[in-house]
């Protein structure tokens, strides 16, 4: 049982926009907040909090978007992503904007994209295929 559409798209292709539209929203979020509530206690720690971040949303995006031309789309957008937030926290006392975000940030997109050569590439359509036989009994 097949979970890509012959366009290539997953079966829930726009559950999954919507859910990672979703996810960008609440970083956006924990990323204006004045205190994120979120910090480790060691030196860059914040700098891996940035990479982890985006090696995470990458993967979610390189998940929905399956082919190398819209990865790249995806990867572009990620950084812009991480561009407007170090612009909005320049933009938002008491937070402040660090150029050494940016770089984290990309450091956790280029991270993504190589875990998305691996198995991880296909997580989301491994999650519809074992709903799926779950749904159908084959379980």
């Amino acid at each position: 049982m097949t979970t890509v559409q012959p366009s290539g798209r997953l079966r829930w292709h726009r559950a999954w926009v919507a859910l990672g539209g979703a996810i960008m929203l609440w970083t956006l979020w924990m990323a204006l907040r004045p205190d994120p509530g979120v910090t480790l206690a060691f030196p860059f720690g914040d700098k891996l909090l940035h990479a982890t971040t985006f090696t995470c949303l990458m993967g979610w995006w390189g998940n929905v978007y399956r082919d190398r031309r819209a990865r790249g789309w995806a990867a572009l957008g990620c950084l812009a992503f991480g561009v407007f937030i170090e612009f909005a926290q320049w933009l938002s006392p008491p937070r402040d904007a660090d150029a050494f975000d940016v770089l984290a940030d990309s450091i956790g997109i280029a991270l993504a994209l190589l875990l998305l050569r691996s198995r991880l590439a296909g997580v989301l359509a491994g999650v519809e295929r074992g709903w799926l036989q779950w749904r159908d009994g084959r379980h």
